[in-house]
């Protein structure tokens, strides 16, 4: 799995590509701990958006730990951040877990910044 960064004014948009598997769960962390981190020191940036796309689960347990790591991610972050480009049948699941609404969906990336203004 690839996760591109990229920071476009007070918005930080994390696009990820590739299969996520059980095995790149941690490294996966170790990656959002340190956008949490910057986003903590860096008043400009407090929005963040996941653009899943490209992304391409394998097995359950690596969706189930992927969204125990975003659900501690939506925790940590000052802003809920949002999530675009999910595929129905991953948002199915994620909504399954999702006991606290703590993910909000939306259709594309512009959406998705749209939504932080409203």
């Amino acid at each position: 799995m690839i996760t591109l960064i990229k920071k476009n004014g007070d918005t930080i948009v994390v696009s990820m590509n590739g299969r996520l598997d059980f095995e790149t769960a941690e490294p996966l962390r170790a990656e959002l701990g340190k956008i949490i981190k910057n986003t903590r020191t860096d008043t400009a940036a407090k929005k963040i958006i996941f653009n899943l796309e490209g992304l391409e689960f394998v097995g359950s347990s690596g969706i189930s730990s992927f969204i125990q790591t975003l659900k501690e991610f939506n925790s940590m972050a000052g802003e809920k951040p949002r999530y675009c480009n999910v595929r129905s049948e991953f948002k199915k699941i994620i909504k399954a877990f999702d006991e606290e609404s703590q993910f909000e969906f939306h259709d594309s990336e512009a959406r998705a910044h749209d939504s932080f203004d409203n």
